[in-house]
């Protein structure tokens, strides 16, 4: 075994790699547990919002809830500014410039975009909350290098479950509804919610950084957002890269599935689909913590690699047990949480927990390689899968409905194994083991073979 390999944290006291496992194990637990109540809250409001809202006003919903997430995602500079912030002891006026810039011009696409899908009202809305999460980027980046990432997480967590409660409650209560009217006010009121919270967000961190309001102009404010984006530009251009194709990989099977299947079976499909996602929040909790301490410590040594492979064996199968319960389950649980009327749609939220296990990949290799400034594999990974899942959509779903709906939904799933066989290739083998790469291997079979399984007794 090699010596253990000691750094500075950022206090200036010495760390061995143990304390730095324990310190994230603390902020991984903490970030989780706040994740897991905001999950238990969207978990305990999905039944309200399935039984209150027919299959097809669900469908109406999820496809707003989707596309705000598209959006969304096209806040690049997020991940850009912990890594150029990660070594600076000051904000950079510069990067502040430009997330603001970035911030009016997505919150503009959104209320063109949104204007025409939804009606005027939940257009305002949805430009609203993307505004908002874009101009938390900074003080999100901020927070995260200052070792407060479960803080950060927090307030996320909890102003988005407490936005899924109002929902359902404005959706059991039936505001808006007018008789034999279109339902654009109902839904105006559903997602308002959801908008708020992303304003709350955005109060609370610039609260908890404090100095000058995010979002704020000045005569400088251009000449400094232009000096940021000639400075950082292969890595901007790498991450909008990345963030339209993920766009296309989380909304390619909604857009197509809506495209091809009547409102019914569209609002099936929305709502088990809905159920399964809600297991990437544990991904996006390990993620959250993950990357700013990458950023923080990754100097390519092996000690840090050694210690990105443990982590990643570790979660994974834990991970693989837990999917193997849910996919055992799933019948019973599709009922119980969304319905009767969902219960044809079991076999759906078999197929997408197994396709969970790699989805778990990406939440443990994007962090890892956007630490070390490689930003560009990603978005090859993810633009290869997103058109592979319209092919895949547009061939199948016409002929085979949802069944080939699920099929470019797990189409998906192709990014993580491409950035899987990056880092297989590039790792070293005495680090990254045959062991390890067949103990995957053998894992997503027996999940996908369960899956199968559990589909054919539902059919």
């Amino acid at each position: 075994m090699p010596p253990q390999e000691h750094t500075l944290d950022r206090d200036g006291g010495p760390r061995g790699p143990g304390d730095g496992f324990r310190s994230l194990a603390r902020q991984a637990s903490s970030v989780l547990g706040s994740h897991a109540a905001a999950a238990l809250l969207g978990i305990a409001s999905l039944p309200v919002l399935a039984r209150a809202l027919s299959p097809a006003e669900y469908g109406r919903l999820s496809l707003f809830l989707t596309l705000l997430g598209v959006v969304t995602y096209q806040d690049f500079l997020r991940p850009l500014l912990v890594r150029a912030l990660a070594g600076a002891k000051n904000d950079d006026a510069s990067l502040r410039a430009l997330s603001t810039c970035v911030s009016w011009i997505l919150a503009a696409f959104a209320i063109a975009a949104g204007s025409l899908i939804f009606p005027s009202l939940v257009a305002g809305f949805f430009a609203l909350a993307v505004l908002a999460h874009g101009l938390a980027s900074v003080d999100y980046a901020r927070l995260a290098l200052d070792g407060r990432a479960a803080r950060a997480a927090l307030v996320r967590n909890g102003a988005f479950g407490c936005s899924a409660v109002a929902a359902a409650g404005i959706a059991a209560a039936g505001m808006g509804v007018v008789p034999g009217g279109s339902g654009d006010l109902a839904l105006a009121w559903i997602v308002a919610p959801f908008c708020a919270a992303n304003v709350v967000i955005l109060v609370v961190y610039r609260l908890h950084v404090g100095g000058a309001p995010t979002g704020a102009w000045s005569a400088d404010t251009l000449r400094d957002a232009r000096r940021a984006w000639t400075e950082h530009r292969p890595a901007i251009l790498a991450l909008l890269g990345f963030g339209l194709a993920n766009a296309l990989v989380i909304s390619a099977d909604r857009v197509v599935a809506g495209q091809f299947l009547d409102a019914r079976e569209f609002g099936l499909y929305a709502g088990c689909a809905d159920l399964a996602s809600k297991l990437a929040i544990v991904g996006s909790a390990l993620g959250t913590v993950l990357y700013p301490s990458y950023a923080r410590n990754s100097d390519g040594s092996d000690a840090e690699t050694r210690r990105f492979v443990t982590i990643s064996s570790r979660v994974l199968m834990a991970w693989a047990a837990v999917l193997a319960v849910l996919v055992a389950t799933s019948g019973s649980l599709v009922e119980f949480v969304l319905g009767a009327d969902y219960a044809g749609g079991a076999w759906i939220c078999a197929a997408l927990f197994a396709a969970a296990f790699v989805h778990m990949l990406g939440f443990l290799v994007t962090p890892w390689q956007r630490a070390r400034g490689e930003f560009a594999a990603q978005t090859k990974s993810y633009a290869i899968a997103g058109v592979a899942m319209v092919v895949v959509g547009t061939a199948l779903v016409p002929v085979l409905g949802l069944v080939g709906a699920v099929a470019c939904a797990c189409t998906a799933r192709v990014a993580e194994i491409l950035l899987f066989v990056r880092e297989a290739r590039d790792l070293p083998r005495r680090i990254l083991t045959a062991r390890h790469v067949g103990s995957l291997g053998a894992l997503t079979t027996a999940l996908a073979l369960l899956a199968v399984w559990r589909a054919l007794e539902f059919a």
